[in-house]
Order: structure tokens, then sequence, then C-alpha cells
């Protein structure tokens, strides 16, 4: 399993999937035992956006469910995976729609809602972006 990251700022990160063999690199911030750190991933492929896009979604998912007062453990570990696919996302330098399409196909308006309030701002504003640009 990867290491756990944290957010990020995200702001031009988002300019698509595509070509050109360089690198992203994003800066995170620490998490509670959880150090700052980098991650660098190489630009990817459509599929490969599409991909990260059905993990977060997936892994969001798993968040909102042990999010509950009836979950048996608290989200924390979720928190903990999501933001670890989101950072791998924006590292990658993939576009929103890879993001929003997936969670509009998972989760429902209130899902949607609940996983953007529990968001840190960040986060929160490339989430909400992503479903802004898939809306139709």
């Amino acid at each position: 399993m990867k290491r756990v990251w944290v957010l990020l700022l995200c702001g031009g990160a988002l300019a698509g999937c595509g070509g050109g063999g360089g690198r992203h690199v994003v800066t995170v911030q620490a998490y509670g035992d959880h150090p700052a750190t980098t991650v660098s991933a190489p630009s990817a492929s459509p599929a490969a956006c599409a991909g990260d896009g059905r993990i977060f979604a997936r892994d969001a998912v798993a968040l909102l469910a042990h999010s509950s007062t009836n979950a048996a453990y608290p989200a924390d570990l979720y928190y903990t995976i999501i933001r670890e696919d989101f950072a791998d996302f924006e590292a990658r330098g993939c576009a929103p729609r890879y993001l929003g399409a997936p969670l509009r196909a998972r989760l429902t308006p209130a899902q949607r809602a609940a996983l953007i309030s529990a968001l840190p701002r960040t986060m929160a504003d490339v989430v909400r972006g992503s479903l802004d640009v898939t809306r139709g």
C-alpha cells in the first residue's frame, strides 16, 4: 500500500491528462501521524486518469459509509485513503471530468453533498468543480 498523503494546493494542477512525459510534483501537508511529503507522478493517459477517478469514487463511498454514527469504527482510515487517491489524481494532472463523472455515477446528490462537506476546503473545491464540469 502506498504511503498516506494529504491535501494539496491545486491551483493549476488540473490541466488535463495527456502526453508530455514530464512529471507533476505536488507538495502535501502533514496530517496526524503522517508527515508532509511530496507526490510525484508522470503525466497520465486518459485511461489512467479515469482509473484514478473511479478509485477516488469507490473510496468516497467507503468514507461516507464509515462517517455515520452507526459505523463500527471511525472514518479516519478512509479519510487518509481518499487523500492518497486525491494526491495521486492531482500529481498526474488529470482533468476534473475524470473525477466528477465517477462521483456522479457512484454517489447520490445527498452523498456528494455530504462528501464535499466532509473534505477540507481545498479538496472540496476541486471535487465541487469536478462535479460542476460534469453536470449535464
